[in-house]
């Protein structure tokens, strides 16, 4: 008993001092993510900076278990901090009781921090086993094989992104997008409104995603995200992070499908088409596991002005920092037991001065006086007198006549001193420096009006916006509505038409061209569909003369029959071959027969080999790959007289 309380002690402040190390790990994580922007590179350091915490608990729990095997728990909790004793005063009243920490946390009970953690990885782990189940009854009960065309063209595509392992391709009715399950064996989903509402360049692109997501192991990246938001599910950073690192993943798969497939407004539209699906359960990777609005503006190549909001980021992430590192310095005591040391050695020597014999004061000596030398009087030295010597008698010169003198010039005035030219280098980079300075405050000028024009028509589009109804719209719904063009006029002229589309419906119709005249005409037709309906039918090209031609021959579907019809390419002119073939199937039996493949030559072979059969088995037939070819192989090896049900049979348990 008293051992699991010591486990549990130690756990407890494990758990207390992952609150500053979390804290700190997050706010440089976030540091560096807003130093590189790339999403790739983004992800490697959300990844890191989580395994980092996960290690710095494994370390601190390690340490403080080592450390309470000499200190206890109770100093084991502080690691780094000397909770010694005041020693005994020599020659005082009695000895001096031993000083306590204020920090010792002995008489503390922090069981219970250990017990309510324990309680909520509990809960948390029951999430993950729920979970794990959804997606084993996925696995087991509610997957359709697709057709082997389509599983073959996927296959192509995984080849041509580089995945060389077994990956599996199946409907699943239960999905509203499609998405990836499974690590050692994983299976792409498909449901059902993805394989009728999206081209083929779209579904292509969105299997690309997901295939991304498998070639970069995100299932097994995320179920360590799981785990970790179990064991630290009281710590907001752990949170953040995580959702940080789902964001960045879907735009790096964002970046494979792009870049395998090309298209990107194509892909756009698929995601924007996707997101009013949704509907996957818990770790499972899909398509739309991010804000979808976000992504389609990246892909686009539209800049969100975000200064404001990372600005805030910096300062944010930076107080996070320096308040974690201040609390772990209290907490391993860095500060505090240093000055409770100082204050203890200080306190002894004054004790020791106060033990020690009174010294008598001596006045110290007075300094000697300094001695300067005096330097001896130098005499005067008188100056050497040369000798004089006689001046030698000059020459007689003999007069010259007197010249008259010529009358003096007028003098000219003085001339004006001309101003010091500059040189002309130093003129060229004055008018040089002017002409910048001049270039650089009309760009400013023309910076400030662009941005007052700006803020002037974000404001008016919010205002016309809520004019017609849209309020409490976020960043990336005003970017996504500005981006795509949408007005005022085409809501209203949308509601006018019966429907009242939300603001992701309306974005998504104006994404894929749906206007009102196309409402008008489809209603004209007797339909009444939804805006998600009106939406596939547009994207998938159903048309009023495709709907009259498909009625001219009997053929009246409801609205989600004639969207699956037009993407599996049933037209009148295969309604037609079917049907002089002698079949006569229903709308689904019409799908399924395109689906598979199911053509008048099939039921022509089957009819030579002695199997007339009906819609359902020869659909039945089709799926299983029953030829002209495995009928003749049954019947050498001496099966006579087999119905399709036994043939079908012999082929599913591949004894043949």
């Amino acid at each position: 008993m008293m051992a699991s309380a010591h486990v549990m002690q130690i756990l407890a402040w494990s758990l207390l001092h992952f609150l500053w190390q979390g804290a700190a790990i997050a706010a440089l994580a976030a540091a560096v993510m807003y130093v590189f922007r790339k999403p790739a590179t983004r992800y490697l350091v959300g990844v890191g900076a989580l395994v980092l915490m996960l290690a710095s608990f494994a370390v601190t729990f390690t340490l403080i278990s080592g450390a309470s095997g000499t200190a206890g728990v109770s100093t084991a909790g502080m690691p780094g901090v000397a909770l010694e004793a005041t020693p005994y005063i020599a020659g005082a009243v009695g000895p001096a009781a031993p000083a306590v920490s204020s920090l010792d946390p002995a008489g503390a009970d922090f069981l219970w921090i250990a017990r309510g953690w324990l309680l909520g990885v509990f809960g948390f782990a029951l999430r993950i086993a729920c979970g794990l189940l959804v997606l084993e009854h996925l696995r087991r009960k509610d997957l359709v094989a697709l057709p082997a065309p389509l599983v073959e063209k996927f296959r192509a595509l995984q080849q041509r992104i580089g995945i060389r392992r077994a990956i599996g391709y199946c409907e699943c009715r239960l999905l509203g997008v499609p998405a990836v399950i499974g690590f050692f064996r994983p299976i792409v989903l498909l449901p059902m409104r993805a394989l009728t509402g999206l081209t083929p360049e779209q579904l292509e692109a969105v299997i690309a995603h997901e295939l991304g997501h498998i070639k970069r192991f995100d299932v097994a990246v995320n179920l360590f995200q799981v785990v970790a938001e179990t064991l630290f599910f009281f710590h907001p950073a752990v949170w953040w992070l995580n959702k940080r690192i789902r964001a960045d993943r879907e735009d790096c798969c964002d970046d494979v499908a792009v870049e395998a497939c090309g298209g990107t407004v194509g892909y756009a539209r698929a995601l924007a088409t996707m997101d009013t699906w949704r509907g996957v359960p818990d770790f499972a990777m899909a398509a739309t596991g991010s804000p979808v609005a976000a992504r389609v503006a990246r892909l686009l190549g539209v800049r969100q002005s975000n200064s404001g909001e990372r600005a805030a980021g910096v300062v944010t992430a930076s107080l996070v920092l320096a308040t974690a590192l201040i609390a772990g310095a209290v907490s391993i005591g860095v500060a505090n037991p240093a000055l409770a040391q100082n204050a203890n050695s200080s306190f002894q020597t004054l004790i020791a001065q106060a033990d020690a014999p009174p010294v008598p004061a001596v006045a110290p000596p007075p300094p000697p006086e300094a001695v300067v030398p005096v330097a001896p009087p130098v005499p005067p030295v008188a100056p050497a007198l040369a000798p004089e010597v006689p001046a030698a008698p000059e020459p007689a010169v003999p007069a010259q006549p007197a010249v008259p003198a010529k009358p003096a010039k007028e003098a000219k005035p003085p001339r004006e001193a001309k101003p010091a030219r500059e040189p002309r280098a130093a003129r060229e980079q004055k008018v040089e420096r002017e002409e910048r300075v001049e270039r650089e405050e009309r760009v400013e000028r023309e910076e400030r009006i662009e941005l007052d024009d700006k803020r002037t028509s974000a404001g008016s589009f919010i205002r016309d916006m809520k004019s017609v109804g849209l309020d409490n719209l976020d960043v990336d719904q005003l970017i996504a509505l500005k981006t795509q063009g949408v007005t005022p006029d085409f809501v209203r002229e949308m509601r006018g038409t019966g429907l009242n589309p939300d603001v992701n419906l309306i974005i998504a119709m104006k994404v894929h061209g749906v206007t009102p005249d196309y409402v008008k005409e489809v209603r004209a037709l007797g339909f009444k569909p939804d805006a998600s309906e009106v939406i596939a039918m547009k994207n998938q090209g159903v048309t009023a003369e495709y709907v009259r031609g498909m009625r001219d021959l009997g053929v009246n579907p409801d609205v989600g029959e004639f969207i699956s019809m037009k993407i599996q390419g049933v037209n009148p002119e295969y309604v037609r071959q079917i049907r002089s073939a002698g079949f006569a199937p229903d709308n689904q039996q019409l799908i399924a027969m395109k689906v598979h493949d199911v053509t008048p030559e099939y039921r022509k072979t089957l009819e030579a080999a002695g199997y007339k059969l009906d819609v359902p088995d020869v659909i039945a037939a089709k799926v299983m790959g029953i030829t002209p070819e495995f009928i003749e192989k049954v019947r050498a090896s001496g099966f006579k007289n087999m119905s399709i049900d036994k043939l079908i049979q012999l082929k599913n348990a591949n004894i043949l």
